[in-house]
């Protein structure tokens, strides 16, 4: 009886993922490393003019960047604000970029699995340093093929990456050793029923 039921549940097992994350989260976390790197650099600095230059696409991640700094306690004051006491950074995002490696199956009749890559490249400068930091943060993980469409958002075009075409002799594999595997099974058991 034992045995019956670790037979269906191997049957019926499926490989079980965790819902994907998205590409546009995936950004989050990455600008979110970018403030730390850049608080890391203010050290003991409270008060700052921050000046971001995101440009249109990327204004989205505005308020992730000042809601870190104000976190770790930094107070950002008005661009007309000339103190002594007052810093001026000057954050820079230039480009985020996904892609999507060559789709890959997850053993014979298991499902097209791809390897996600997310980029964000950007610098920042402080105006008591005399240069630009460079940042450049990726992250990588895999994802199935079908959620890819749903890791992306279309109203943000820059979470959306070219996801290379399936690769043809391995979906053609799965039907070639299921009919395989039926003609095998009818062959013996008329062959064996014959003798």
């Amino acid at each position: 009886m034992s045995s019956c039921f670790v037979f269906i549940f191997l049957l019926f097992q499926t490989s079980i993922y965790s819902q994907s994350i998205s590409n546009l989260d995936r950004f989050y976390s990455l600008v979110d490393s970018a403030s730390s790197l850049l608080l890391k650099d203010l050290g003991d600095a409270k008060k700052i003019n921050l000046e971001l230059n995101l440009g249109i696409d990327y204004s989205i991640f505005a308020n992730q960047v000042r809601g870190k700094l104000l976190r770790a306690g930094k107070e950002i004051v008005k661009t007309d604000s000339s103190s002594e006491n007052t810093l001026t950074i000057n954050f820079v995002i230039d480009n985020c970029f996904v892609g999507y490696s060559e789709p890959e199956k997850d053993g014979v009749f298991g499902d097209f699995l791809t390897e996600r890559s997310i980029e964000l490249l950007g610098n920042y400068f402080i105006s008591n340093q005399s240069q630009v930091k460079d940042f450049k943060l990726t992250v990588k993980d895999t994802i199935n093929v079908e959620d890819v469409e749903e890791v992306e958002n279309r109203s943000f075009p820059f979470t959306q990456g070219e996801l290379p075409p399936e690769p043809f002799f391995s979906s053609l594999l799965e039907p070639i050793v299921a009919i395989g595997a039926a003609a095998v099974t009818i062959f013996l058991f008329f062959s064996v029923r014959s003798k």
